[in-house]
């Protein structure tokens, strides 16, 4: 096969592109680099400043800090057992409602799709919604992270583009062999459905690692609170005064406020950051199908 040889247009073109998508890479690597490097520097010497590429005095005394104090090991857990279950909850009544929206015999189909369309523009607001939930009694309480995150129309529509594109057939010869809607769907749509499945898991799981508005006003037990909320109370001057406090009490540290909220920061965004490489492979195809067809 010949090589197509290439003009200096093109070669410019070629070069400027990587030098772009290097500044990009930089842009936005480093700063979750510093934030590493100064969490594993020894606090007092990282007050000084001027550390940029490599730690200057390594030190884990930091992480072994923030994995001491009880209420960060809860945070990470309620945004862990949050983000698990309502990932798996959202995903699963969205593929279904998907699956069903898609049926041509689905009975007030046209309906559904006009109150979900609405759903997308227009919200009641906070106060209507804090009310709903106060009379679902669902204030202090875990289900309020599940329940009113269970449906989205935007994801519905992703799936409902995937779903489409795969051949009638399928569906015809389940029909012929006795299978019924609930065996197809767990059966032969979902596991054709794999990227679009990764793809929404991994909008959905962000969301709620990430979510501090739910917490902020309709959770106010401390058992409940998950780790965005307590990581911006760390990066508040005044609590994180008193925090840390709390943490070193008398005993002699070189951890300090500065480098207690870098290894917090590191701590709460390393979960969440390995799941990329892990759905990469489905996110491209993913978001491709829903662009093209949504």
């Amino acid at each position: 096969m010949n090589a197509i040889k290439l003009t200096w247009e093109d070669k410019a073109v070629n070069i400027a592109a990587v030098l772009l998508s290097l500044i990009m890479v930089i842009a936005t690597a480093y700063p979750l680099y510093y934030v590493l490097i100064n969490s594993l520097n020894d606090g007092a010497d990282a007050a000084s400043g001027h550390i940029y590429f490599y730690p200057r005095q390594f030190s884990l005394e930091n992480y072994s800090m923030v994995f001491k104090q009880n209420y960060l090991i809860t945070g990470l857990a309620m945004s862990a057992a949050r983000t698990i279950v309502g990932t798996v909850a959202a995903v699963l009544v969205t593929a279904m409602a998907a699956y069903a929206l898609t049926k041509e015999n689905l009975k007030f189909k046209k309906l559904y799709l006009a109150l979900a369309i609405v759903t997308m523009y227009f919200s009641g607001g906070l106060i209507p919604l804090y009310f709903v939930l106060n009379e679902l009694h669902l204030l202090n309480n875990f289900l309020v992270y599940i329940l009113p995150s269970l449906f989205t129309f935007f994801h519905c529509l992703l799936f409902m583009a995937f779903f489409r594109e795969l051949p009638k057939e399928l569906y015809e010869s389940a029909y012929m062999d006795g299978a019924n809607d609930l065996f197809i769907f767990f059966k032969i749509v979902i596991p054709l459905s794999m990227p679009v499945v990764a793809t929404i898991s991994l909008f959905v799981g962000v969301n709620h690692w990430n979510d501090y508005f739910v917490p902020s006003f309709f959770i106010s037990k401390e058992s409940l609170q998950t780790l965005p909320v307590i990581l911006i109370r760390l990066l508040s001057l005044s609590e994180a005064q008193q925090q840390i406090q709390q943490y070193l009490g008398n005993h002699q540290s070189k951890v300090t406020m500065e480098s207690l909220r870098y290894a917090t920061l590191f701590v709460s965004i390393l979960p969440i950051t390995l799941l990329y490489p892990l759905v990469q492979r489905f996110f491209v195809k993913g978001m491709l199908v829903g662009s093209i067809k949504a």
